[in-house]
């Protein structure tokens, strides 16, 4: 029996390495980000750095937004380096789990002002970083001397420059040993209100209970002011378009790596989804670095996350006739499943064949192209065969083809 293939094979998904890995699983959050807000033009950006191998991934890492409360982090730990851990301990607490906005200006009277904690920050790194001003209380403007800046009213950041100022915290690069001790126990662990967990909602507790981060938020609607005079005050708008909800921090698998990691979706109007698009995807990322299958998705979730609508994609890579039977060899991936089984089915000339193949990822190095197998469990006659290979969406719906083969099988 001659086995002659007629069709060029398919290049195969290269192997990965770490950063290639976190990279896929980025890009993929990514492309699923418009689920969450699918009626406005959310931005939607997230920065990860594992501190074992130092390995990091961004998706828009580099884009700059207004980061809400999380950056009052920086201003307590610019405080601490500024005034001592003494000076600052009474405010903290307000500062950093209460999120009070009194306090953090407190913190930036302890740290020498706007413009010095900008030359910190810029010294460590945080160069796409500037603070421009805070009108907490109202009777109180701290402005820099850049003020207003080029978006007034707010301080902009970045995922990558959260990310690198909570891996210098980790690698103790910056503060002495007493000032970092007590900046990661004031840092540490659930804050006050849900909106403050976000980045660690969906983790197990064990580990959100144990994470160094800081969260900020910005409801669509709230009042925000603009800055005025010194005769005037500035005029009160309600956003309609300029929410965000962000979370960056430290985060430790139990008995494995620690990562720090940084997610933001701002300038939205579905709230809803730009708050749950920071659980989700600090879920998946937490689920492929501690090579745990979790479920990050709920039923609350809006769009097509929730509803499993979002289509595999996948390759037939080869088709070969061994002792008269076919064999099949590919990959399928769904990017609503990313730990599940993407069920896979083969057709022989238009006829379904063999039953569903499950394509599964042994672990994270195959995430972005788990694999499937199978040898069907029946001769094939003399002559000419087509066989294609269709990958079942998790949620249901339409197959996605991924391929066909020719194969000339001579007895």
């Amino acid at each position: 029996m001659t086995v002659v293939l007629l069709m060029a094979a398919s290049t195969a998904p290269a192997s990965a390495t770490d950063s290639e890995v976190l990279q896929e699983v980025l890009d993929r959050l990514g492309t699923l980000s418009t689920s969450f807000d699918r009626f406005s033009d959310a931005v939607l950006a997230i920065s990860v750095t594992r501190l074992d191998t130092r390995e990091s991934a961004s998706f828009r890492g580099d884009e700059r937004f207004g980061p809400a409360s999380a950056v009052k982090a920086v201003w307590v730990l610019a405080a601490i380096e500024n005034s001592g851990v003494e000076a600052v301990e009474p405010i903290e607490y307000d500062a950093i789990y209460r999120s009070n906005d009194v306090a953090a200006g407190v913190a930036i009277d302890l740290a020498g002002g706007l413009d010095s904690i900008n030359a910190y920050i810029h010294g460590l790194g945080m160069n796409d970083t500037d603070f421009y001003e805070w009108n907490y209380p109202r009777e109180h403007i701290r402005r820099s001397s850049t003020f207003p800046g080029p978006a007034r009213g707010r301080n902009l950041t970045t995922t990558d420059d959260l990310v690198t100022f909570w891996r210098l915290v980790a690698d103790g690069l910056v503060l002495d040993r007493p000032g970092r001790a007590s900046f990661l126990a004031w840092t540490t662990g659930l804050k006050g209100g849900a909106d403050a967990n976000r980045i660690v909602a969906r983790l197990p507790i064990e580990v959100a209970a144990k994470a160094a981060f800081k969260s900020g938020w910005l409801p669509i609607g709230r009042e925000w002011q603009l800055a005025g005079t010194d005769e005037e005050p500035g005029e009160i708008i309600i956003l309609t378009g300029r929410g965000v909800s962000v979370g960056a921090g430290i985060i430790t698998v139990p008995g494995g790596p620690s990562y720090v990691i940084a997610v933001t979706a701002y300038d939205g109007r579905s709230w809803a989804g730009m708050t749950t698009w920071v659980e989700y995807s600090s879920c998946v990322v937490y689920s492929v670095i501690a090579e745990e299958p979790m479920a990050c998705s709920t039923s609350r979730d809006p769009g097509d996350i929730a509803l499993h609508r979002s289509p595999p994609t996948g390759a037939l890579e080869s088709v070969v006739v061994r002792h008269g039977f076919v064999v099949v060899d590919g990959w399928a991936a769904d990017p609503d499943a990313w730990w599940a089984s993407t069920l896979v089915q083969v057709t022989v000339d238009g006829v379904p064949f063999g039953g569903m193949i499950a394509a599964v990822p042994g672990d994270a190095a195959d995430l972005s192209a788990p694999r499937f197998h199978r040898m069907l469990l029946a001769e094939a006659s003399p002559g000419n065969h087509e066989v294609c290979a269709f990958a079942r969406n998790d949620g249901g719906g339409s197959v996605v083809a991924m391929g066909c083969r020719t194969v000339a099988v001579t007895g």
